[in-house]
This record gives structure tokens, sequence and C-alpha cells, in this order.
């Protein structure tokens, strides 16, 4: 597709140091325990060079995927290209391990909105309490959760450009009641994102809501 194909197109942020700062050290951490252990003591007893393994090298792993795939995120984005929706998400540590990446026509989504993270795992989202990321449900069963790096205030307006495309999905979101800061911008969101839209080839079997 060509790039006046696409409609929207929303980068991630990042919301702080602090998490991916903890995920390095213990990082660095992990691998000077292992050279220690395995190059420098050179165990010979088979039970503590299995013991060494196990707290060094399952640690090293889990938190050195986490370091890279904070250094990654920026690569994250949620594009909407006519009637395919397109993402790249990176998930938080607590929102899941692997990267989510493909699309889907917008047609296939049933129910979708937008749900706060659990920030009890992170230290920098303490100060983005209302932290969301956008839940798909299509027709085929599946769920998609995306948007984690992405600013709220983009979600929104993701979500507001599907609804003036496809206004038979349902947006199961409460503005007003979860996200009151973003429903006081609904208006002048709403319609940005009409206006992003009223070129577009009408849906099969749907009009657009009026506003």
């Amino acid at each position: 597709m060509s790039e006046e194909e696409v409609i929207l197109r929303k980068q991630p942020i990042r919301y702080g140091w602090i998490d991916f700062s903890i995920n390095l050290v213990f990082t660095i951490i992990m691998i000077t325990s292992f050279v220690v252990f395995i190059f420098v003591e050179k165990p010979e007893d088979t039970t503590v060079l299995a013991t060494v393994i196990i707290i060094t090298v399952l640690p090293m792993l889990i938190f050195g995927n986490r370091t890279l795939k904070e250094l990654l995120y920026k690569r994250d984005y949620i594009s909407i290209k006519e009637k395919i929706i397109l993402f790249r998400s990176t998930p938080l540590f607590f929102t899941g391990m692997r990267v989510k990446k493909g699309e889907f026509p917008i047609h296939e989504i049933r129910r979708y909105g937008m749900i706060k993270i659990p920030r009890k795992f992170s230290l920098d989202l303490w100060k983005h309490k209302a932290k969301a990321m956008i839940v798909f449900s299509l027709r085929n069963g599946r769920d998609i959760l995306i948007g984690e790096y992405i600013d709220n205030e983009d979600l929104i307006e993701i979500c507001l450009t599907i609804k003036n495309i496809y206004p038979k999905a349902s947006f199961r979101t409460n503005l007003s009641k979860e996200y009151p800061d973003l429903a006081e911008k609904e208006k002048e969101m709403a319609a940005k994102t009409k206006k992003k839209v009223k070129d577009l080839e009408e849906p099969e079997g749907t009009i657009y809501r009026k506003r």
C-alpha cells in the first residue's frame, strides 16, 4: 500500500527508565555470576554446576530477554491502512512475553476497547496509573491486546477512527468514567478522526455514524 492510503499511524513512547535499568542490572549480575562460577571457580561437582546454571542462566535469559525487548520497543506501531489494522506491540513484563505483530481487517472486529494495564510490577507506571492498552475481540474468537507503549490519547484516536470506519463493532470503554481526561477531548478527536476517513469507501452493510 502507498503512504497516501495510511489513515492513521501511532508510534510508542517510553514511560520511564527505572524498569529498564533494573532489568539491565540484574542481567549484568547474572552474567557476572555465571562467568565467575563457571570460568573462575570451575566447579567439579556436577550438582554444584547444575545449581549454578539454574540460579544464573534462567534469570539471565528472563532479564536479558526483557532488556532486549525494551531496547527494541521503538519499533512498535499501530497503523490503519484503508480497512486493515497493522501492528507491532512489545508487551510489558506483566502483560506477556512475546512481541505481538500482524494485521487483521477492521470488519473482523466484534468488540474492542481500552483496558487499564496492571502496574503492580512496574515502578515506571506508578506515575501513569491510568495507562491503557487496546483489546480487540475478533469474530474468530481471537483476542489481541496491543499498545502498551502507546500513549492513551493515541489509543483513543485509534478507537474513534475504527468507530467511524466500522460502527458495527462494539466499543466497550466508558471514557467519562474510566478516562475522564480523554472524554473531555473526545469531541475534538472525534471530529479529527472523522475527517481522516471521510473519503473512504463506505463499508458494506454499514453507514458512518453521524455526530
